[in-house]
C-alpha cells in the first residue's frame, strides 16, 4: 500500500487576525468571580419598585378570554339557529331571547378578536424584554 503505520501527523493552529490571536475568550464582565455586577436575568429584580403604575396582564389571560367569549359568541349564533335553549335562562318564546343572543354575537366575535390581538401584543412585548435582559437587543 505504500503508506507507512508509524508517521506522525501533527496538527498546527493559526490565528486568523491579530486581533484573535491577542484576545482571549471573551467573558461577559458579570461573569468575573469578582465582580459585583448581577447577571442580566436578575438586573431587573432589584428595580423593582412597590408603587408600580399599572398591573400588565399576562398574554395567556388575554387569550383564555378571547377563546371563552369567541365560544360564547358562536354558542349564541347556533342558540338562535336552533331555537334551544341550553342553559334555560331565557326560553326561545321570550322577548329578550333574540337581542340578547343578538348581542352576544355581534359584540362578542370582534371583542374575541381584539382580545387576540391584545394577547400577540402582550407576548410579543414580553419576549423582547426577555431579549433585552438576556442582552440579544
Amino acid at each position: 500500500m505504500g503508506h507507512s503505520r508509524n508517521t506522525v501527523r501533527r496538527l498546527v493552529v493559526t490565528a486568523a487576525t491579530e486581533g484573535s490571536r491577542k484576545s482571549k475568550e471573551s467573558q461577559p464582565s458579570w461573569a468575573n468571580p469578582d465582580s459585583d455586577e448581577p447577571p442580566p436575568w436578575a438586573r431587573e429584580e432589584g428595580r423593582s419598585s412597590t408603587s408600580q403604575e399599572s398591573i400588565e396582564v399576562p398574554f395567556y389571560v388575554y387569550l383564555l378570554a378571547s377563546a371563552i367569549t369567541a365560544i360564547a359568541a358562536i354558542g349564541s349564533v347556533f342558540e338562535y339557529s336552533s331555537k334551544n335553549p341550553v342553559f334555560g335562562v331565557l326560553d326561545s318564546d321570550s322577548i329578550f331571547y333574540t337581542p340578547v343572543l343578538g348581542f352576544f354575537a355581534f359584540t362578542g366575535i370582534p371583542t374575541s378578536v381584539f382580545l387576540w390581538f391584545k394577547s400577540v401584543e402582550a407576548a410579543n412585548k414580553e419576549a423582547a424584554e426577555q431579549d433585552k435582559r438576556d442582552g440579544y437587543r
